[in-house]
């Protein structure tokens, strides 16, 4: 087993994302690492590296679903930090409205802060 450089693992995902679009993180790691076999059989990923290189690519659009779950310190998409976003109620108090990471686009609110399912395809730049 060996581990890909970070610029051949970006160059496979925009390969394989060229072909097609992923609907998970599971179906994109698959086929990533189908496509690392031909460069090199040894060569292997994990999802949460893959996850994290992936976020960091600025040509590559991720989707993130949420669900219930403990309020993250850190994103759990890519590891970056995370921006508060307040809002007030009727009351006049400030509550928190969602959280937002400006890396990858991941977005929870109404006590939805896990990721469940993401989705990849290349060409749309993030915000």
């Amino acid at each position: 087993m060996k581990i890909p450089k970070k610029e051949v693992v970006k160059f496979v995902v925009k390969k394989v994302l060229h072909r097609r679009t992923a609907d998970s993180l599971l179906e994109l790691t698959a086929l990533v690492n189908d496509e690392l076999k031909g460069v090199d059989s040894a060569y292997t990923i994990s999802e949460g590296r893959l996850r994290v290189i992936v976020a960091s690519m600025r040509e590559v659009g991720i989707r993130i679903d949420t669900k219930k779950g403990g309020k993250p310190r850190k994103c759990p998409a890519c590891a970056g930090g995370l921006k508060k976003v307040y809002g007030k109620n009727l009351k006049g108090r400030r509550m928190l409205v969602h959280l937002k990471c400006p890396r990858c686009g991941y977005r929870g609110h109404d006590g939805r802060w896990m990721p469940r399912q993401y989705g990849f395809w290349l060409g749309k730049a993030k915000d």
